[in-house]
């Protein structure tokens, strides 16, 4: 089976939505009174979700329905497919009630009015943000409310197999890790079939090790109007992804076209993948796999990117408060320990991410305390309406630099050409 691609979202798919979302008028919600007899309203939620997330998420709306909540119809698509059924559903007039979206692809939604914002409406629930961790939260702050209810607060971890490490005589992976030293351990774990480590040509990829470096990727994080991608602190980092590229210690273009690096992670073709805590329950139901994970390596400083999800209440919805009432249970102490136990999440709720729900040796990865560790250098890219295209443009260039050797440098003039524009765009 092919696996996805390494740019996970289709060219021109922001686009889409941004074209999409123009057919929506925002209308407020239908809140119910106090001690109303009527039974609670019925309602939708559609979250990205590979097989293994999606048994998680199950597991969640079942908990949340015994627990005495409303009934939750459970709408599960494809991580790639999920904006565009998204995009349709708020064309159509048909939007979910509930959607679960990461803080690099909200904007464009809360800019057209598709968003009611879930900081009053889980006030009204007792929700209180400050047991949760702020980064997220900030990450879903705009226009200077909180837009959406963030699940989980993951980062960008190294997963490595254990089994090859010890086939390989190779020392397992330091906290604190300098650069040299992840290339030199990627070099010498590819022997034969097995190549050393997989990185997807992507900016949420390359941003940890471009910030570690003193770089930055737009001008100004907070109201971008140009990349800087091409300045030293930057294309030192690139240029260093680059050069291990040309050391033969990553799969090749074919073989990346024939699995994908979470795939080649499970057959046993790959020593070590750089991704987020989505892909712990996918490697816990592979037989066999023997794996971990640790954190970064280190160009100067410590640094990492934030990966996190969260729950919105569309706009157009007439159960807001039937929403939100799904929305604070899941992000609570029981919904988020249930999906910290599938693996699926670094629990935003701080008093789960500490628990033996989360942390627990027992269940794969052993380390998991990485993710907590490096909360503290947590960034996240720019959150801005044009983002999703501006990562399109981004990732489609970088692939071309690092799979096809194009030259960085041209590659680099391109991503100025094409993405400053849409950053300039209001």
């Amino acid at each position: 089976m092919k696996a996805r691609p390494a740019v996970r979202r289709p060219v021109g798919l922001a686009v889409l939505v941004l074209s999409g979302l123009l057919a929506i008028t925002a209308c407020s919600g239908e809140p119910g009174a106090a001690g109303d007899p009527r039974p609670p309203a019925r309602i939708t939620v559609q979250v990205g979700a590979d097989p293994e997330e999606a048994a998680v998420y199950r597991s969640l709306v079942s908990a949340y329905q015994e627990a005495g909540g409303g009934e939750v119809d459970l709408v599960t698509v494809a991580r790639g497919d999920h904006l565009t059924r998204l995009s349709t559903a708020f064309t159509s007039g048909a939007a979910p009630d509930v959607f679960l979206i990461n803080y690099r692809e909200y904007a464009p939604f809360v800019q057209r009015g598709a968003v009611a914002p879930a900081g009053p409406l889980l006030e009204q629930q007792g929700l209180k943000t400050a047991d949760y961790y702020e980064q997220p939260l900030k990450a879903f702050s705009y226009n200077g409310a909180l837009q959406c209810m963030p699940q989980n607060i993951s980062s960008l971890v190294v997963y490595w197999n254990r089994a090859l490490f010890r086939q390989a005589g190779v020392t397992p992976p330091k906290a604190g890790w300098s650069w040299a030293e992840f290339v030199a351990t990627a070099r010498a774990l590819t022997k034969g079939s097995v190549k050393g480590v997989g990185i997807d040509p992507s900016i949420t990829r390359m941003a940890p090790f471009i910030w570690s470096s003193g770089g930055s990727i737009v001008d100004d994080d907070a109201a971008p109007t140009r990349t800087t991608l091409h300045e030293p602190g930057a294309r030192g980092a690139l240029q260093a992804v680059v050069d291990l590229i040309g050391t033969g210690a990553t799969p090749s273009k074919e073989q990346l076209a024939a699995q994908d690096v979470d795939e080649q992670f499970m057959t046993g073709k790959l020593a070590m993948f750089l991704s987020s805590r989505v892909e712990v329950p996918a490697l816990r139901e592979q037989r066999g796999l023997d794996f971990d994970v640790a954190g970064l390596p280190v160009l100067g400083k410590p640094a990492s990117v934030l990966h996190s999800d969260a729950y919105c209440v569309a706009s157009s919805s007439k159960h807001q408060d039937a929403a939100a009432d799904f929305i604070a249970y899941a992000v609570g102490q029981q919904g988020q320990t249930i999906t910290a136990l599938g693996g699926r999440t670094v629990p935003s709720l701080r008093s789960v991410a500490t628990s033996s729900a989360f942390l627990s040796p027992s269940r794969p990865p052993a380390s998991s305390q990485v993710f907590l560790d490096a909360i503290p250098q947590l960034r996240h890219t720019p959150v801005t309406p044009s983002w999703p295209e501006v990562e399109d443009v981004i990732g489609n260039q970088l692939q071309r630099a690092f799979l096809d050797g194009v030259p960085l440098d041209e590659v680099l003039a391109a991503i100025r050409a094409q993405a400053d524009p849409l950053l300039r765009r209001r």
